[in-house]
């Protein structure tokens, strides 16, 4: 017949609502914290942005140790700097500068 229900005997959902918060509680700590999804995901977008820099730098490195090794072996690239960024010449050159004239402004209502 009917038989009341057993208070000492835990009931079935009871055990589903602690499965459930652990459930919630796991997925809370798996998305925040330091060791979390999230910041998991902020840590790869660092890597992949350090990885982007670190060859920008290997790129520039390489092209100023080939332009020490030019430096070093070529004299006539020596010789080009120095004209062209110190103004040095060898004894003697002659050295010819031009300046531009900047033009006078059209006076008004000059000549008729």
């Amino acid at each position: 017949m009917f038989r009341p229900p057993d208070r000492d005997r835990p009931s079935p959902f009871r055990h589903l609502r602690l499965a459930v918060v652990f459930l919630l509680a796991l997925v809370v700590v798996s998305v925040m914290g330091n060791r979390s999804l999230l910041r998991l995901y902020q840590m790869h977008r660092d890597q992949a942005a350090l990885e982007r820099e670190i060859d920008q730098v290997t790129s520039a490195n390489a092209a100023l140790a080939e332009e020490v090794r030019g430096l070093r072996t070529d004299p006539a690239r020596v010789e080009a700097i120095a004209r062209e960024e110190l103004g040095l010449v060898k004894p003697g050159e002659l050295v010819y500068e031009f300046r531009s004239v900047s033009p006078t402004p059209a006076q008004p209502g000059g000549s008729r």
